[in-house]
């Protein structure tokens, strides 16, 4: 890898989410790493489409470069998904293609002539899906793939993959708390009644994490705007994708949906982050 890789921003963003606020966030910010989804699986379970010849279309628009964007797959059609690959082929565009279960295995050799990397789906919320990506991996062998929604560690750390992503960084602001991560692989939750213990205090002042704003009601609740939730949270899903970085050279991208202030707090805690790496 690249010796100033890990200290990328790592953001993945749904083409339904790229309103003016986010995409001004995206396009001005430079330490970057930007992954388009085309928001298949969003739109899918809204119970809507997306359009090919717009999303098409808006990649063009785009006055910056994306590190890297998806195919627009079609939800339970891999044919469908194909189509839509080769399609985009033929326009000039290079997108990274989707494989999803229940595809033949020659499918996903198929994806490889055309593109080095191939986003594994069908993993998120099915069952077996731990049993899937190894098989898949063993497939694959040293082939780079992008496990879309699944960032098991032990997995990471055993397989190595070139790229994956997740949304769960700020998973937990529903129920006013946060999965911290500390080093090491380990996590420890964080909420409203620990909050005062001394080793979470510990370890929230190595962060130099400001302990006042936790005092506010609305520091616990996802309000649509920065909260000390979203702080804590940013933190820790950046210092995790550094270390995945540094240690086993995979890109770990954080998903960002709507909310605006939940980019800001990632592009916050980057900057002040990258002042001590």
């Amino acid at each position: 890898m690249k010796d100033n890789d890990y200290r990328k921003l790592n953001v993945l963003i749904a083409y339904p989410y790229m309103k003016n606020k986010i995409k001004n966030l995206t396009e001005n910010y430079a330490r970057l790493n930007f992954l388009l989804d085309s928001g298949a699986f969003t739109a899918w379970k809204a119970g809507t489409k997306i359009n090919l010849d717009e999303y098409c279309n808006f990649i063009e628009s785009l006055p910056f470069k994306p590190w890297n964007y998806f195919t627009l797959d079609v939800i339970g059609d891999p044919a469908a998904t194909m189509n839509n690959y080769q399609t985009m082929l033929n326009r000039g565009f290079k997108p990274i293609p989707i494989f999803t279960r229940g595809e033949s295995i020659d499918v996903l050799d198929e994806y490889y002539k055309t593109s080095d990397i191939v986003g594994i789906g069908g993993l998120v919320g099915t069952q077996n899906n731990k049993g899937f990506v190894k098989g898949i991996m063993h497939h694959v062998k040293d082939r780079k793939v992008h496990w879309l929604g699944f960032t098991n560690i032990d997995f990471i750390k055993y397989y190595k993959p070139y790229m994956c992503d997740s949304s769960s960084w700020n998973s937990g602001f529903q129920y006013g708390q946060v999965r911290f991560y500390i080093g090491g692989g380990k996590f420890v939750r964080i909420n409203r009644k620990n909050i005062l213990d001394v080793k979470i205090k510990e370890v929230l002042s190595r962060q130099n994490i400001d302990l006042l704003d936790s005092r506010k009601d609305r520091a616990w609740r996802n309000s649509g705007s920065k909260t000390f939730l979203d702080t804590c949270a940013a933190n820790s899903a950046i210092r995790l994708s550094v270390d995945i970085k540094k240690t086993f050279g995979t890109h770990l991208f954080n998903a960002v949906a709507a909310a605006d202030c939940h980019l800001k707090s990632l592009i916050i805690e980057h900057k002040r982050i990258l002042e001590i790496l």
